[in-house]
């Protein structure tokens, strides 16, 4: 183990340590105002021969990387909300569209339940009806509709 002293050096090092979307804390949702969500599927394609299951661990890698600050604007996203990295998807039989779609759901729900608003690093166009269907009669929604960005590479 290292010394509070060295561990506090060290978390400031880009490529020491686990991987987690903007060096966030890798944590359970529970308590947080927003968790970070891996969401590495590419079967909704038909096949995993395309690489958009490799998102989340490309985009964790490249965040250690940034500023958590916004110097400009003197924004600190950090400072204002608890945020944590809540994992990836776990996804035992990947091939498996249909449970793939199913464990997205059940994950999103128990975001949900948390009361932590989840933002996604995907994975393929498919996994959006599983984050809907976890989300969209929630804790979150409060009956009302849900709102939902989604941002795409191509």
């Amino acid at each position: 183990m290292a010394s509070k002293h060295d561990q506090s050096m060290m978390d400031n090092l880009y490529w020491w340590g686990v991987p987690t979307l903007f060096r966030a804390p890798h944590a359970e949702p529970d308590g947080a105002d927003i968790a970070l969500v891996g969401v590495p599927h590419s079967t909704g394609n038909g096949t995993t021969e395309r690489d958009q299951h490799l998102g989340p661990r490309a985009v964790r890698n490249v965040s250690a990387l940034q500023r958590r600050a916004h110097g400009g604007f003197q924004l600190d996203p950090w400072e204002a909300a608890h945020i944590v990295d809540a994992g990836d998807v776990p996804f035992p039989r990947a091939n498996d569209n249909e449970d793939c779609i199913a464990r997205i759901t059940d994950f999103y729900r128990d975001i949900d339940a948390s009361g932590a608003r989840p933002v996604s690093i995907g994975g393929d166009h498919s996994i959006t009806g599983g984050i809907i269907q976890g989300l969209g009669r929630g804790k979150l929604a409060g009956g009302e509709k849900i709102c939902f960005l989604h941002l795409d590479a191509h």
